[in-house]
C-alpha cells in the first residue's frame, strides 16, 4: 500500500470536475459528532433547511424499517424519536443512494452499494449484541466503502471491467485498484473523509477496514471489519472470494456474549438484509432543482480530491 504522502501527491494530480458532489447536508451531518442537545438541534436545523432532503428523511423514517408506531411528521419529531445517530444514518443512506442513483445499472456500483447496506445491517446487529452504539455502527459501516463508490462513480466503465474480471481476496482487489487508479478504495476513502473534515473515526474506518482485527474484543472499526466479512459470507460480497469463511466460522470468532446473541441461521439475517435493501431501493429520491443547484454551489470547500483525469485512467492497462 502506498504511503499517505504518496497518495496526497496523487490527489493533487486529480481533478475536481466529473465526480458528482456528495450531498453537503450529509457531509455536515457526519461532522456533527457530539450528542449534546445543541448538536441535536443543529442537526435538525441542517436537515430542515433542505426541504427536499427533509422529506426524504421523513419518508424513510416512516418506512417499515424502523417500526415507529406513530406517524413522524417533522424532522424535530424524527430526531427526538429516532435519536441523533439514527437520523445521521438516515441522512447518509439517502445521500449515498442519491449519489449513485443514476448509475445503479452499473453492476459494480450496484454490488458495492448493496454490500455497504448489508455491512451496515450486520454491524448494527453486532453492536446491539455488544456494548457499542448500534446506530454509530450502522453509520460507520455504511460509509466504510465510500472510496470504492467514488472510484466507481468517477470511472464506471473502467471500474466495472475491474469488477467483472476480478475474483479473490480483498487484497487482490486493492492491488487491481492501485494498478488502474493509482489509489485503492481504502486510500480513496481516506482522501475523501479527510477532505470532508470528518471525525477521525470515519477516516480510520474507511482506510483500515481490511486490516487484521486487534486482539481482545471489538472496537468500532473491528466490528465493522467483521461486519464486512459476515456480509460477504451471507452472499452480499462485492466480488467472489473462494477463500471467504462461512457465516458459522465467522460467528465462532466473535466474543462469546456477542456470538450467543447472533442468529444461528444465516438465512434469517440474510432475509432481513434483503428486505432492508429492497425497502431502501424502492424509495425514489425527490431532489429539487433548486436543492441541487444550492448544493453544487456550496460544495466548493467540500469537494472530492478524487477527480481522476480520464485520459490518465484510461491509458492504464485494463
Amino acid at each position: 500500500m502506498t504511503t499517505p504522502a504518496q497518495t496526497d501527491g496523487i490527489a493533487r494530480q486529480l481533478k475536481l470536475v466529473d465526480l458528482p458532489p456528495f450531498p453537503v447536508v450529509a457531509i455536515r451531518a457526519l461532522q456533527l459528532v457530539s450528542q449534546s442537545e445543541t448538536r441535536l438541534a443543529e442537526l435538525h436545523d441542517l436537515i430542515s433547511a433542505d426541504p427536499a432532503f427533509a422529506s426524504e428523511i421523513l419518508r424513510l423514517a416512516n418506512s417499515p424499517l424502523y417500526g415507529i408506531r406513530v406517524e413522524i411528521t417533522s424532522t424535530v419529531q424524527a430526531t427526538i424519536l429516532l435519536g441523533f445517530e439514527r437520523v445521521k444514518g438516515l441522512a447518509l443512506t439517502i445521500a449515498m443512494r442519491a449519489y449513485i442513483e443514476g448509475s445503479l445499472h452499473v453492476p459494480a456500483l450496484r454490488a458495492s452499494w448493496r454490500h455497504s447496506l448489508a455491512c451496515a445491517a450486520v454491524a448494527e446487529e453486532l453492536a446491539a449484541a455488544s456494548a457499542l452504539d448500534k446506530d454509530a455502527a450502522y453509520t460507520g459501516a455504511l460509509i466504510h466503502d465510500i472510496g470504492r463508490l467514488a472510484l466507481a462513480v468517477m470511472q464506471p466503465d473502467l471500474y466495472n471491467q475491474l469488477f467483472q474480471n476480478t475474483k479473490g481476496t480483498p487484497e487482490t482487489l486493492l492491488e487491481k485498484e492501485r494498478e488502474l487508479f493509482g489509489v485503492d478504495h481504502c486510500e480513496a476513502g481516506r482522501l475523501l473523509t479527510t477532505s470532508w473534515n470528518l471525525p477521525q473515526v470515519f477516516v480510520e474506518i474507511t482506510s483500515h477496514h481490511h486490516d487484521r482485527a486487534k486482539e481482545g474484543g471489538l472496537d468500532l472499526a473491528g466490528l465493522i471489519g467483521m461486519g464486512c466479512k459476515i456480509a460477504d459470507a451471507l452472499g452480499f460480497e462485492f466480488v467472489a472470494n473462494p477463500e471467504c469463511e462461512s457465516y458459522q466460522m465467522l460467528i465462532r470468532q466473535l466474543p462469546e456474549p456477542i456470538r450467543d446473541r447472533m442468529p444461528a441461521d444465516p438465512n434469517e439475517i440474510a432475509s432481513h438484509i434483503t428486505d432492508k435493501i429492497s425497502c431502501i431501493e424502492a424509495m425514489r429520491p425527490a431532489r429539487s432543482a433548486e436543492t441541487e443547484q444550492r448544493q453544487s454551489a456550496a460544495v466548493g470547500t467540500l469537494g472530492s480530491p478524487l477527480q481522476a483525469d480520464s485520459s490518465r485512467a484510461h491509458s492504464r492497462p485494463h
